[in-house]
């Protein structure tokens, strides 16, 4: 009877509990709120008498082990490879989606996303590297390149129906390739020294994967388990173990073959939430935390990393992402959305200045020194601030424009 009682009490919670994540899932920002509200606890930690004792948290040494094999590692190493591999497996399943089913699957449709984030990527790693040239924190020449997908799209929920679903579309989009251009810089050029037989060995996980989905005999534990082992060969061969969930995302097999529906779309819907409320927030309070003081940018070394980084986002964000678009509609092979004009465009282009998540994670892959982290960290903080109010302020002027009955 007490077992019966248990069992009823922990099934209500838990259906009390998948309610609510529903709830909060309906609404488009807030993977953004949540990464805002953390982010903002450790800079405000930081910056008190508890400085510390944050930093002795993160720095503290966790010790796992997996059938044998121990890995131990700092608290925020762990999230930095290990939860937040679980943040690229969503980006992952997300650009796959989009690429067999979604706005990727027809380069007449992404063209002009395409050639925005290309655009988006390629000028403020031209603006910080001009800047930077010769310089301490030339390595930093990936952390403008980035754009925060949770921020920018949850700041454009913010704005409500009246803003095309179409420039929704677009930004997704953008962002996506955006994405896939940042895990690429991370796995090719912010790697330590590998090793050959560790990552010989995640060749060979990675190659059962793909041989139990051809013969149709891979299910999701099977996928899980392989995964593990594959992010330990990867841990152990010096390439950044957080590239995992980008081959396992890819690697997902998106078509079902079973009732219980496709891998990849089980995957997605069970991480989401995880991503969302568990593995953001965490990076953000493991990282975020930085002391804001002038002092930060004292040698120019961190004043050129600052001004490479704050300029990159800002300006070369929109600059990229506006370039782009406007030049591949210009030459007739990709086409504008339907609804969105050109205003809204700089409008998505100022938006994507939030760099924050990833840029944070390239800064901390990028340098050695931790006043240019800080440096860098303070500049994105800036930077993404900057760009948000400005990117809402202007594209609340254009939906005032279109809509002038609306309530401003």
């Amino acid at each position: 009877m007490l077992k019966h009682r248990i069992r009823k009490s922990a099934l209500i919670i838990s259906n009390k509990v998948s309610d609510l994540v529903k709830f909060l899932l309906k609404d488009e920002a807030v993977s953004g709120k949540f990464l805002l509200i953390a982010a903002i606890a450790a800079i405000a930690i930081t910056n008190s008498p508890w400085q510390h004792w944050y930093e002795a948290l993160w720095t503290r040494n966790v010790s796992i082990d997996f059938g044998g094999v121990g890995v131990s590692e700092t608290f925020r190493h762990w999230i930095n490879e290990g939860l937040m591999a679980i943040f690229f497996l969503v980006i992952s399943l997300e650009i796959k989606r989009e690429i067999v089913r979604g706005e990727l699957r027809s380069m007449r449709m992404a063209a002009a996303p395409i050639a925005a984030a290309i655009g988006g990527v390629l000028v403020p790693i031209g603006i910080y590297a001009f800047l930077n040239a010769g310089q301490g924190g030339a390595d930093g020449w990936g952390i403008p390149m980035t754009t925060d997908t949770a921020f920018s799209v949850g700041l454009l929920a913010l704005l409500g129906r009246r803003i095309p679903l179409s420039l929704k579309v677009f930004l997704l989009t953008a962002t996506v390739v955006d994405d896939v251009a940042a895990i690429g810089a991370i796995a090719v050029f912010y790697n330590d020294h590998v090793h050959v037989v560790p990552l010989l060995a995640a060749g060979g996980l990675l190659a059962v994967i793909l041989g139990l989905h051809w013969v149709r005999l891979l299910r999701l534990s099977t996928f899980v388990l392989l995964g593990i082992g594959l992010w330990l060969a990867v841990h152990e061969s010096g390439v950044h173990a957080s590239i995992t969930g980008v081959v396992l995302g890819l690697a997902a097999p998106i078509v079902a073959r079973r009732r219980k529906g496709a891998i990849a779309e089980r995957l997605e819907r069970t991480l989401i939430p995880v991503s969302t409320f568990i593995v953001m927030p965490l990076f953000a309070l493991a990282n975020a935390g930085v002391p804001f003081s002038w002092n930060v940018f004292a040698s120019p070394e961190a004043a050129f990393v600052g001004a490479g980084v704050a300029a990159g986002l800002v300006i070369g964000k929109m600059t990229g992402i506006f370039g782009g678009a406007w030049l591949i509609v210009r030459l007739g092979i990709g086409a504008k959305p339907d609804g969105v004009r050109w205003g809204h465009i700089a409008g998505v282009g100022l938006l994507s200045g939030v760099g924050f998540t990833l840029s944070i994670f390239i800064a901390e892959l990028a340098f050695d020194n931790q006043q240019l982290i800080n440096a860098a960290k303070v500049a994105i903080f800036g930077a993404s601030l900057l760009s948000a109010v400005i990117g809402l302020a202007w594209l609340r002027f254009l939906r005032r424009e279109e809509h002038p009955t609306l309530p401003s």
